[in-house]
């Protein structure tokens, strides 16, 4: 699928497999990335990703986010060749009529490749615990100090080695205490903010609604141009990401142009000496609306240049026949990483 192609060249050059585990309509389903099997996914999240190499797991990832749903629905049809009159499948067309070698632009008849439509209280900074780690280590170490050295006639390492270790075993009993006690403090502020940033994105989605902005084209177009990022020559070593949240959309016109910045965490899984390591940035990309001749939508994308009428392959920046620049297929572009 177009939608998948950078991602697949990548894959392919390091020998990896990603198995994906889905929960939809009380059902598990699974996508390999080396299509050894792949369900249709409708409203769709994800469970799951292993990462094989050669068979072997290098690597799984457990974390993902409920909120964002995905689908991948693909319906293999006849078709027929509007050059030569070829009939077959529509998997069959995939790189083109293997008579004419006409471009047909394969893409799933529906997909969502991960939209958030839900904002309940799902609270993913853990930076409370690290606090309570802190508070409870030092309240210990001067207990046991206190203690150690009021009971103590003499101070020697052996009482500094006893201080520690006093240390490590009441902090094992205080965590507990502390930790609930952050828990009550803390969170309800923690929960404030998010309700704040929740707020926030759906007021940014009734305006964008309101100009006719279709939400699940945009997180589409997002996607596909983050796929067309992460798997460039930019970066190398990058096999998957996965985004974990949508933090913050803010929307502005320039010379009567729409521009939207996205601010997300995401999860950039690599490759480096057939060892495979995750890391979850904080990243802000800004996104155009743009004007389209020709919109890349579900299954079968037919193009034609405008200047010659050769069948246009999406993949490609320019006509494969004359040369000419083709316009935008998609309503949203990604300018940069900010």
């Amino acid at each position: 699928m177009i939608t998948e192609v950078s991602q697949e060249e990548r894959l392919k050059k390091y020998s990896i497999n990603i198995k994906t585990k889905y929960k939809s309509n009380d059902k598990i389903l699974e996508r390999n990335t080396d299509n050894s099997k792949n369900d249709n996914i409708i409203n769709g999240i994800r469970l799951s990703k292993t990462y094989y190499q050669k068979g072997q797991v290098l690597k799984k990832e457990n974390i993902f986010d409920s909120r964002i749903l995905y689908t991948y629905e693909f319906n293999d049809e006849v078709i027929t060749c509007k050059n030569c009159g070829m009939q077959g499948k529509t998997s069959e067309f995939k790189d083109g009529c293997v008579y004419c070698q006409t471009y047909y632009n394969i893409d799933y008849t529906n997909k969502e490749l991960g939209s958030k439509f839900y904002y309940d209280l799902i609270i993913r900074n853990r930076g409370y615990i690290i606090k309570t780690l802190i508070i409870d280590l030092l309240i210990s170490f001067v207990i046991s100090f206190i203690y150690i050295v009021s009971t103590s006639r003499t101070f020697y390492m052996f009482d500094f080695l006893k201080i520690i270790a006093g240390t490590f075993l009441i902090g094992l009993i205080l965590f507990l205490i502390f930790y609930y006690l952050d828990a009550v403090i803390l969170l309800p502020s923690l929960k404030r903010k998010k309700e704040r940033e929740n707020f926030k994105q759906q007021e940014f989605w009734k305006r964008l609604e309101k100009l006719g902005i279709e939400k699940i084209k945009f997180f589409n177009n997002l996607n596909y141009d983050l796929k067309r990022l992460y798997y460039s020559d930019k970066y190398p070593f990058v096999l998957d990401y996965d985004i974990i949240d949508y933090n913050n959309f803010e929307e502005k016109f320039l010379d009567n142009k729409l521009f939207v910045t996205v601010n997300l965490d995401i999860r950039i899984v690599s490759i480096y000496k057939n060892k495979i390591k995750s890391k979850i940035e904080n990243k802000t990309y800004l996104l155009q609306k743009v004007k389209i001749d020709k919109e890349v939508n579900g299954s079968v994308n037919h193009i034609e240049c405008s200047n010659c009428g050769a069948s246009v392959n999406i993949l490609e920046k320019k006509c494969s026949y004359c040369g000419s620049e083709y316009n935008y297929l998609q309503e949203w572009y990604l300018v940069k990483e900010l």
